[in-house]
């Protein structure tokens, strides 16, 4: 228990805390955390991706497994998501949002912030794989499911295409994988641009969790939490073993995937009419929760 207690105060109350500052700030100013948001998505997440990969050490092949985990952790969770709608005798709706609520997960504000005082730089630099690879993700995959297939392929393809986080891992990969030289001065812009990234992505959570409500659905609630935050880690285990992932990229794996269920979802499901107050409540439990159970899963597993 002294472990895990150690890891509330010292890894999870840290970014808890800043949170906190964008939620006081968004009751008190009622600034938009839209603008915000448009700021991180197009200038500060791409300058941390684009830092993260180019400046790690990491190599191709390793760079390639954690891609891989990502899209297997997710794809699983989907599959684990179908089959307990169906026991569960979930409707066609409520069914759309368990799966986007359990695939996809707040790997960035909340993901990468505690990879970053758990492991530092170098575990920063591999849980962004996960972020980078399920982003694109989100915006096709996710958009189809919320849509429940009434959104083409060439739809759910543009919205990827306008992601600047996608340009900004193609750019780095081609720079890495070359040694292509960047030049000093844009390089150290890149850099203090990925510096505030995190903060920026942890003050944004909070402004985002100042908005929610909704009534919580039980039905719906049980199995979403108990899935991304219980069997979540679960998936990332198994499936961290079956890659054979070692060391920092074992241990950013596994906590990215144990994270809660990522705000953007209930963008989804309001855009695409799922029962956009249950999934509020969901993800703001779930995050609620989540530093108990994510807390469990390193102190338990000596991440």
């Amino acid at each position: 228990m002294s472990e895990i207690a150690t890891v509330i105060t010292q890894n999870i109350l840290p970014i808890l805390l800043v949170a906190s500052f964008g939620y006081f700030l968004r009751r008190w100013r009622s600034p938009d955390p839209r603008a915000l948001s448009s700021v991180v998505l197009n200038v500060f997440s791409p300058a941390l991706v684009f830092s993260s990969l180019v400046n790690s050490r990491i190599p191709a092949g390793e760079l390639l497994e954690l891609s891989l985990f990502t899209v297997m952790v997710i794809l699983a969770m989907g599959l684990l998501g179908m089959v307990t709608a169906r026991v569960v005798g979930l409707s066609r709706l409520d069914t759309a949002a368990l799966l986007i609520l359990v695939m996809f997960v707040n790997s960035g504000n909340f993901g990468l912030t505690l990879v970053q005082l758990r492991y530092g730089d170098e575990g920063v630099a591999r849980a962004v794989v996960y972020y980078v690879t399920s982003t694109p993700l989100v915006y096709t995959l996710g958009v189809f499911i919320a849509s429940m297939g009434e959104v083409s392929g060439r739809d759910a393809l543009s919205r990827m295409v306008r992601l600047p986080a996608v340009y900004a891992t193609v750019l780095a990969l081609l720079v890495y994988g070359l040694h292509i030289p960047v030049p000093g001065p844009l390089m150290s812009a890149i850099d203090i641009a990925a510096e505030g990234a995190i903060p920026l992505m942890l003050v944004l959570l909070g402004m985002q969790l100042a908005d929610l409500r909704g009534g919580l659905n039980w039905k719906l609630a049980a199995p979403a939490i108990s899935l991304r935050l219980l069997v979540g880690p679960l998936v990332g285990v198994l499936i961290a073993g079956f890659l054979g992932l070692q060391g920092l990229s074992r241990g950013a794996a596994i906590i990215e995937a144990s994270m809660p269920a990522a705000v953007f979802t209930i963008i989804l499901a309001t855009e695409f009419s799922l029962p956009a107050p249950a999934v509020t409540s969901i993800v703001v439990l779930g995050t609620l929760i989540s530093p108990l159970t994510i807390a469990a899963t390193i102190s338990f597993l000596g991440l």
